[in-house]
Order: C-alpha cells, then structure tokens, then sequence
C-alpha cells in the first residue's frame, strides 16, 4: 500500500511538472522581451532555484564536484541545451506556441536516428516505420500553411528553428548521458550558469528599462518554475514511475501549449494539424516503449480475412 501511494504521488508530480512545462511558451512570449533577454533571464533565475534546491538537498559543494575529465562533456551539453531555449522560444514568436511545440516533439526520433547512425545502435524495421509515422505527421502538420510560405518567411523561418531546437535538444540529451555520476539537478544548475555566460553579452537593457513589472514576473516565473520547479519534479519523479507513464504524461506538454496559446492568444491548430501531432505523439509512444508497429499486423489480418 505505502508502495502505491509513493508511485501515485510520483505520477501526480510528474504530471503537474509536464503540464507546467507546456506553459513556458506562455511565459517566453507574454513577457515581451527579444529572446535573448528571455533566455538569459531563465537561465539567471533558473540557476537561483536549482542551487538553492541543491543546497538544501546535499549541500552547495556538490556543485564543484565534478571530474574535471567531465567538463568537456558538461560545457557541450550545457550550450545545446541553452541554445535549445534559444531556437525554441525565437519559433514561439514566429509561428505560434503551439505550432512550435508540435515541431519540437521530433526531438525522440533524433536521438534514435543518431544513436542508429553514429552510435552503431540497432535501428530495427519497427523504429524506422515509426519515425516514417512520425515525419508523415509532420507533413500534415505543415500542409495547412504550405500556400501561407512565399509570403510568410517569418512562418518559415519559425518552422525551421522549432526543427533546430529539436535537434538542439536531442544533442544534449545524447550528451548528458555520458556524464556519469552527476546528480541531474547539479547537471541542471550548471548548466543554467553556463547560459548566463554565454547569453550576457547579448542582453538587451534598453527592452528591459522600458519593460513594466509584470514583465519580471513572467521572466521570474519562466526560471523558477519552468527551470527549478519543473526540473525538481520530473527529477524526483522519473526513477520512482515507469517508463509507459513517463511516455503517456509526455502528452500534457503539448496540450498544455495548445491550450494555453487557444485560451491566451486565441491560436488554434486545424483538424489535419491535430491529425499530425497525434501522429507524431503515437509515433514517439512506439519508439520509447518500443511498441511493434501496427500498420504491417493489420495488413497480414486483412490478408487473411
């Protein structure tokens, strides 16, 4: 009994913390700075949440326990992951919220196709149809704004940074997982203060004088929520859940932008762009679970009917 309530308290953080992740669009686009403001800001304030949790948790030092043979491995990781944020929320501004989060979530079958490729890992036939699938509903996604491209590049130039932040995003997951014996949310800390270096020179402090106080409440929210308390409960929930609910609460991260860019700016995505995301969604359910696919069983039971 005790066990149960553990793994559903588990489950309960890591669908709040999904959910929660979904809405940093929200926060990015609603603080009205340029995207480098943005980032440095949730990298700043984001650092604070996490050392402040490390702290409390193991003690400050922890953060310089790191082998210095790691550091290569950190420092990589670190600038794909802020420059995920970067190419990420620069989309949000030039498609939509939840246009972008659809393009973002190819992120699974990068990691696949590189683990496939330079990795030498296993690409099974089911793998490849799923990432077929998953590409298929990218398509559809797209189709609805194919006669909107010659005239709208800003869409364009959206579409393809949102590509760019997935592929940002599986380059730091490829990356952390060589840094072996670093506790996440120390990994995390470090990361956001490796942000803060390498996104200062570009601050923008004429947008930031002129930016009301609403505007450091988004900033403020987007590090301490969507980077300390978001990072703490995914953290703290994914050793204790398994894996087919890890995957299954990956659905609320984009339901949340959807919703969210519906509620706030009034966006909504059409029927086939739905169609697509559920693709790509059912698709990334196939990969991690590794779910035989579907499409060749119901043609051999067709065959035999």
């Amino acid at each position: 009994m005790e066990g149960e309530t553990r793994q559903t308290r588990a489950t309960i953080m890591l669908s709040v913390g999904m959910a929660l992740s979904g809405t940093a669009g929200l926060f990015s686009v609603s603080s009205g700075q340029p995207t480098f403001n943005v980032v440095f800001f949730r990298c700043l304030f984001g650092a604070l949440a996490l050392i402040g949790w490390v702290s409390l948790r193991g003690g400050w030092k922890s953060l310089f326990c790191i082998e210095r043979r790691l550091w290569p491995l950190v420092l990589v990781s670190g600038v794909c992951l802020v420059l995920n944020w970067l190419t990420l929320f620069e989309a949000f501004h030039r498609t939509s919220i939840g246009f972008a989060t659809i393009i973002y979530h190819l992120q699974p079958f990068w990691i696949v196709l590189t683990g496939g490729l330079l990795l030498k890992e296993v690409l099974s036939r089911h793998k490849i149809r799923w990432i077929g699938l998953a590409f298929g509903g990218l398509v559809l996604t797209i189709l609805p704004k194919i006669g909107d491209m010659q005239t709208d590049r800003n869409w364009l130039i959206g579409v393809g940074l949102a590509l760019v932040a997935s592929l940002f995003y599986a380059a730091t997951t490829l990356t952390t997982r060589a840094v072996k014996g670093v506790k996440p949310d120390v990994l995390s800390a470090v990361h956001c203060l490796i942000g803060c270096v390498v996104f200062l020179p570009f601050l923008n402090m004429e947008t930031l004088q002129t930016g009301s106080l609403s505007m450091w409440g988004w900033l403020i929210g987007l590090g301490i929520i969507h980077t300390g308390i978001v990072y703490v409960l995914l953290y703290t929930a994914y050793p204790k859940v398994q894996t087919t609910v890890i995957a299954a609460a990956a659905f609320l991260n984009p339901a949340a932008a959807l919703l969210s860019d519906f509620l706030v700016f009034g966006r909504s995505i059409t029927v086939m762009q739905a169609v697509g995301l559920v693709l790509i969604l059912l698709a990334g359910l196939g990969v991690n679970l590794g779910w035989p696919f579907f499409f060749g069983r119901f043609r051999k039971l067709s065959q035999k009917s």
